[in-house]
């Protein structure tokens, strides 16, 4: 079955909610046992949504869904899931299957109503508490998108957990890269997933695979999933696994994908008891560049670490990690790093370019292992979950200078590194304050 939603009367002009008219085409596609939606060109004003199973959701061109800049007008959307203190969704299911968002319209995401105009000293826009992700599927099987276009998302733009069966392909996000906190794709404890030809853009994590904190019959591990042929970008970590982790994460392929104009390239991140095993990471070209010291990472092209978040919970392990055919420019060093040690082991790099650059930046020749960043609040949201300025060294808690100065490759408390054909160029001669050894591995 095929709705046309112009024959519910939509206003269709972006200023007029067209809300009602639109659960209610998506009420009726329902009740016939599914179907195609087909949104024509016009711009809809848009409150929270309720996506059924079997629905197509087709965005014609020309066709601009915009979230609403007020929160309440999310209400009838509430999330199980909650990410910092958002528990709201533009496009919301829960326990739904045979769901497709398809394309070439694009969704609008209102972000600059939920930031605060200006930068702080630290290049942060201060977010509003409440803001709504864009599109939280839980616990689905059997989604599929493709093509759409999503911008100026002002929290996570979409957040998969739990669900089975995924295919993205030929998705693009592309958020403001002043706002944090506002990933272009969260894949939370899904399972057999392919993401394929995306170009994702956002200040926070451009792709992140995660287990997050959330009720015992939605905590799966997230495993078997295929990221290829992806252009990414981010302020904070292109490709990252982790933070949260609160089970397990396994069985990951990356492979040819380009990590552009981004602060940290890779990063596997493990705090909240959850371990990693068999990664490989391949055919990956990466450039990384200083970005304003809010943002985690010191424009490291790879960056591994477990450390303890909440002082009761132990971190879990990773291990099984390959790195093959890495190329790339950086303005940082490659980071690994295990407290305790012993942690992080069995990584292999193989075939490894790496070209390390001088840049004019006070941050340059420092290391970053955030997150926790309040030592007194650990395990705290907004701020306390983005810097806290340490008095004694004027940087953010977790920011460090490296001892004698930055390296290529700084390892500390690993176990089983193993490095095979590595090409690591430095300039020459060497700035002042880098380190004259390209690799330093340190017991602990």
């Amino acid at each position: 079955m095929t709705l046309s939603f112009r024959t519910y009367q939509p206003a269709a002009d972006g200023i007029t909610p067209d809300t009602a008219r639109f659960q209610q085409a998506l009420n009726d596609l329902d009740i016939q046992g599914g179907g195609t939606l087909v949104v024509e060109s016009g711009r809809y004003l848009l409150g929270g949504l309720r996506i059924p199973s079997n629905c197509c959701l087709q965005l014609d061109e020309g066709a601009e869904l915009i979230a609403s800049a007020c929160y309440d007008d999310f209400a009838h959307t509430t999330t199980l899931s909650v990410a910092e203190l958002s528990d709201r969704a533009f496009l919301y299911a829960r326990q739904q299957r045979n769901i497709t968002l398809c394309g070439k319209g694009k969704i609008t995401g209102s972000a600059d109503a939920y930031f605060s105009a200006q930068p702080d000293e630290q290049g942060y826009r201060l977010p509003a508490q409440h803001r709504p992700r864009i599109v939280v599927l839980e616990d689905c099987e059997q989604i599929t998108i493709q093509d759409i276009t999503i911008e100026h998302a002002p929290m996570w733009t979409i957040h998969l957990v739990s669900c089975r069966q995924v295919n993205v392909e030929r998705l693009t996000v592309d958020n403001d890269m002043t706002m944090a906190n506002t990933d272009a794709l969260n894949l939370d404890s899904c399972q057999d997933v392919i993401v394929h030809d995306c170009h994702l853009s956002a200040a926070d994590d451009a792709l992140c695979i995660k287990t997050t904190a959330k009720p015992p019959a939605m905590q799966y591990k997230a495993q078997r999933m295929s990221v290829s042929h992806c252009r990414l970008r981010s302020r904070s970590c292109a490709l990252k696994i982790g933070t949260e982790t609160f089970a397990d994460i396994e069985d990951l392929n990356v492979s040819h994908c380009t990590l552009y104009d981004s602060n940290r390239g890779i990063g596997l991140i493990s705090r909240d008891g959850g371990a990693f095993r068999r990664i490989c990471f391949s055919d990956i070209t990466l450039e990384c560049v200083t970005a304003p010291p809010c943002h985690w990472g010191k424009a490291d092209p790879i960056f591994i670490s477990v450390r303890y978040r909440d002082p009761t919970i132990e971190p879990g392990v990773i291990e099984q990690i390959r790195f093959v055919r890495i190329t790339g420019v950086s303005e940082g060093a490659i980071n690994l790093h295990s407290t305790p040690a012993g942690y992080v082991r069995d990584i292999h790099f193989e075939d490894i370019t790496l070209t390390q650059q001088s840049v004019d930046s006070t941050e340059q020749g420092l290391y970053d292992v955030r997150p926790p960043c309040n030592p007194a609040r650990p395990t705290g949201m907004g701020l306390d979950n983005a810097y806290l300025v340490n008095p004694d060294t004027g940087r953010a808690y977790g920011v460090e200078a490296y001892p004698g100065g930055m390296p290529a490759l700084f390892a500390r408390g690993i176990n089983g590194l193993t490095l095979h054909n590595m090409t690591l160029q430095r300039p020459s001669p060497l700035p002042v304050g880098w380190n004259h050894n390209a690799i330093i591995e340190l017991a602990e």
